[in-house]
């Protein structure tokens, strides 16, 4: 299997959503180092109760280099 997924995780008490900075920079960042194929993005949001608004946006990608070479954080 080639595929691999990046998986980023996201907790806010106050609403915040995915796509206000810091954590829409911090996922184009990973995607300018990784170099590949995207294959699948999704994203789920839920709310803990007395944690706040907690969303997780999953990337999958098929890696031009080997596995063992794919961009961490």
């Amino acid at each position: 299997m080639q595929e691999r997924v990046k998986v980023f995780t996201f907790l806010s008490g106050h609403g915040e959503t995915v796509v206000e900075p810091p954590h829409e920079d911090h996922i184009n960042r990973w995607l300018a180092m990784a170099k590949g194929r995207l294959v699948h993005v999704s994203q789920s949001e839920s709310v803990r109760a007395g944690a706040g608004h907690h969303v997780t946006v999953c990337i999958w990608y098929v890696p031009e280099a080997p596995p063992d070479q794919a961009p961490s954080e």
